[in-house]
């Protein structure tokens, strides 16, 4: 039961259109890895499977990067098993997979493996089990690998070409979203073979990278309308309000106020996190917290589920409930089967990964003296 509740979860992945925006006040921003780049020798732990570690030509290591498959030309995929377009991938991916097995003289030196941004071994297993992958799907849990690559969507392919011992590990090509050209990206695959690292390295600095930007859909005034009425609840007069610029650009709101006599500071966070599956929207929203960082209120200001649906005042209880109490700068880790509201997995798991943005958030207010 626990494992069909799970592989319902994995199915059901949140198939959304992302909408505009008018006068943001903040963004998250990321620059997207990119042709001509060298891939990032960020390390995760190895594949359980023995099989796998075989097949990567990693058998006794217990972490690696993609520097150390034994390859000549990988293919990267960056995916997420409740991305509704990853599931559709997964069994594409598996006619290459075939393809490239079956053809003797490339089988070694041409390879797959995708990493599961967010995503644990229970996880993977069952989404490996449902669709049959054959090959190496390996946890990012904390998105260490996304992160390195500039974050972003999902599926996410990267192209890569190997040097001699992995002292170059170059970007190819990259391609965003689903496609079924099986036959397209084996000949791209297969031409790399002949494909010298240094040519792509020349040929990629022609290429501009990605930009990828998650911005609130509302103006300033209408986000601090928002903080200053939650600053106010219960009867607490406002006596002050003030924005305070951190670092990266982002800022705080920072507030005192006065009840029965009584007065004390408040703040706010204006967080916004780019989605995992190419077809989601934006997460954004707003915690306030105590100086102490006890986490006093959760207000969404866009939160989305399945069909493009708006979250309804249930499912901003229930997550409100698991947020308010705690502390911001506590980390937050996401299990999808307690943690994900219905039909909104990818949102859930971008809140919480946007609530361990608390840890920097607090070390930056104390060391301007603000807590």
């Amino acid at each position: 039961m626990l494992k069909r509740n799970l592989l319902l979860f994995i199915l059901s992945g949140a198939v959304l259109l992302a909408p505009g925006w008018t006068n943001p006040i903040q963004a998250q921003e990321k620059s997207v890895i990119t042709a001509g780049d060298i891939f990032p020798k960020t390390t995760l732990n190895a594949p359980v499977n023995p099989r796998d570690k075989t097949y990567l030509g990693i058998p006794k290591k217990k972490f690696f990067a993609v520097k150390d498959i034994q390859a000549e030309v990988i293919l990267v995929e960056i995916m997420n098993v409740y991305c509704a377009s990853c599931q559709n991938m997964a069994p594409v991916y598996n006619k290459l997979f075939a393809r490239l097995e079956a053809r003797q003289e490339i089988r070694k030196k041409i390879k797959i493996v995708a990493f599961g941004v967010g995503n644990n071994e229970e996880e993977i297993k069952i989404f490996r089990d449902h669709f049959q992958v054959p090959f190496p799907i390996v946890p990012d849990p904390d998105y260490d690998l996304h992160k390195a690559i500039g974050g972003g969507p999902t599926p996410f392919s990267i192209l890569v070409r190997r040097g001699a011992k992995g002292k170059s590990v170059v970007v190819a090509s990259t391609h965003l979203g689903f496609t079924e050209k099986v036959e397209e990206l084996f000949s791209e695959l297969e031409l790399l073979l002949k494909t010298n690292p240094e040519d792509i390295k020349k040929k990629g600095e022609r290429t501009e990278a990605r930009i990828l930007t998650a911005k609130p859909p509302m103006t300033d005034e209408e986000i601090q309308a928002k903080i200053k009425e939650a600053f106010t609840e219960e009867g607490k007069a406002l006596t002050g309000f003030e924005k305070v610029d951190l670092r990266g650009g982002r800022a705080i709101y920072a507030g005192t106020v006065k009840k029965e006599g009584q007065t004390g500071n408040l703040f706010a966070a204006v967080i916004s996190q780019l989605p995992t599956c190419d077809l989601c929207h934006d997460t954004h929203f707003i915690v306030t917290f105590e100086p102490s960082g006890k986490i006093q209120q959760f207000i969404p200001l866009q939160l989305t589920k399945t069909d493009n649906e708006n979250w309804t005042e249930a499912d901003i209880a229930r997550m409100r409930k698991k947020i308010v109490g705690r502390f911001i700068y506590h980390p937050f880790s996401f299990k999808a089967k307690v943690d994900a509201v219905s039909s909104a997995t990818i949102t859930s798991a971008a809140i919480f990964r946007g609530l361990n943005e608390g840890q920097e958030i607090f070390k930056e207010l104390k060391k301007k003296g603000l807590l």
